[in-house]
């Protein structure tokens, strides 16, 4: 089944980071157009600004290299540009990435009407506490500086103010049993995070079930994923977002968003809620 995807979310975050970094370089539209021997008349770089169409690598390095942007995000903006040609799409990092660039996941996180999301080893992102995340941080980094780890952990909890919003998202998040039995951080991180677990489920915009061990085999086993879905969907297609030590997928295929849509409802019918739950 091919995909006949108008303007992609992706597509329009890169848009946004492209307005972002001309603005923090103090250049107007009037005098980047000015400059001719960048290749870039004002209505390309209205409808690059705009999300309009597919970016091309080229346009990245020029507009870039005039704004004074490190060659790290120019590098990891290129790699979002040949994304955006692409109707599903792949986005790798390497293991010293950090959160500047990895923008476009938080910016997809944010701008979701709905999150479902099933972790297989650790609690979400979104529901950590910040001794927790601490935690999981320090063990995947052993040797980093702990301002390196408080930094990451920082915006770890920013990414949670999108449930302070007037209309914060709806996450619908499934844990692996063993997420709550492994012990992270000791025994009192590990009962401030279900307490706070407890908590975050009381709330009518998140539901938290468990998917307990004697569930046996199920149809999530080959890993951790979410499925991001947007108020307008015909303009911002949802998103299956698959993530490895190394890397991250983002697919938009019809066929990759219902399969990943018919696992989600599967595993659904084994869980218990979470405040019904006993450890």
């Amino acid at each position: 089944m091919v995909s006949t995807l108008g303007p992609t979310v992706v597509r329009r975050q890169l848009g946004r980071r492209l307005r972002q970094l001309r603005d923090v370089s103090g250049l107007s539209v009037d005098q980047v157009v000015a400059e001719r021997h960048l290749g870039i008349s004002r209505a390309k770089l209205f409808k690059l600004e705009a999300g309009k169409h597919a970016v091309k690598p080229q346009d990245i390095a020029v507009l870039c290299a005039r704004y004074g942007v490190a060659a790290k995000e120019t590098g990891a903006l290129q790699a979002l540009a040949l994304a955006t040609q692409d109707a599903s799409w792949w986005h790798v990092y390497g293991e010293d990435a950090v959160p500047e660039w990895f923008s476009l996941f938080v910016d997809l996180e944010s701008a979701a009407a709905t999150i479902r999301q099933y972790e297989a080893e650790l609690v979400p992102g979104l529901l950590q506490t910040r001794d927790y995340a601490w935690a999981i941080y320090r063990a995947a980094q052993p040797d980093a500086e702990d301002a390196e780890i408080e930094r990451r952990v920082t915006i770890r909890m920013e990414r949670q103010a999108i449930f302070d919003r007037a209309k914060p998202p709806t996450l619908h998040a499934v844990l692996n049993e063993a997420a709550l039995l492994r012990n992270v951080g000791g025994a009192e991180v590990m009962a401030a995070q279900l307490a706070t677990l407890r908590d975050a489920a009381e709330r009518p915009e998140i539901t938290i079930d468990i998917l307990p061990l004697d569930a046996g085999a199920h149809a999530a086993m080959s890993g951790t994923f979410a499925i991001l879905d947007f108020q307008k969907p015909e303009e911002d297609p949802s998103v299956a977002y698959v993530e490895t030590a190394i890397s991250a997928a983002y697919l938009q295929k019809p066929a990759e968003l219902d399969r990943y849509d018919v696992i989600f409802k599967q595993i659904l019918s084994s869980t218990i809620p979470l405040l019904e739950y006993s450890p």
